[in-house]
């Protein structure tokens, strides 16, 4: 991919994050949210096993898959225990203190992957990627906020 195609990408991340692409900005998504909200999980359809993702379950997927493909640019390896445990994980401590910190880690991936996309060269190409996946999730996100009745982001 040529280095033109990367900085386009990066300037739709950018936006992304702090105007939206036809859609809510991202970091409004997850601003707001009350650790309780973040950590609620809408029942499953009738039938279903199993239970739907929180918010925060989404937030953390999404950090968790941007860690994990930064680490491979400086040649770290997961393991399949880590992917298991790490993917969607089970929010144990719904403190604000730990959804500040979710919050934050969001932000910094988010930041990290766009200088990735701008410094880095071929190698950052799979990071492009990121930005129809983490597009799906915030969906998914701003479609668990309408199911708690919080308001529509502007």
């Amino acid at each position: 991919m040529s280095q033109d195609k990367r900085a386009a990408v990066a300037a739709m991340w950018d936006e992304a994050w702090t105007k939206g692409l036809w859609a809510a900005a991202w970091s409004k998504s997850v601003d707001g949210l009350t650790p309780e909200q973040a950590a609620w999980q809408p029942a499953s359809a009738p039938g279903v096993e199993g239970t739907r993702h929180s918010i925060w379950q989404n937030v953390e997927h999404i950090i968790y898959w941007r860690e994990n493909w930064l680490g491979r640019l400086d040649g770290a390896r997961s393991t399949p225990e880590q992917d298991a445990a790490s993917n969607f994980p089970i929010i144990r401590d719904a403190s604000q203190s730990a959804w500040d910190d979710t919050r934050r880690r969001f932000r910094e991936t988010h930041e990290r992957i766009g200088a990735a996309l701008r410094e880095r060269g071929p190698e950052a190409d799979p990071l492009m990627h990121f930005l129809p996946h983490d597009a799906y999730h915030i969906g998914q996100i701003n479609q668990i906020r309408a199911m708690q009745g919080l308001s529509p982001i502007e």
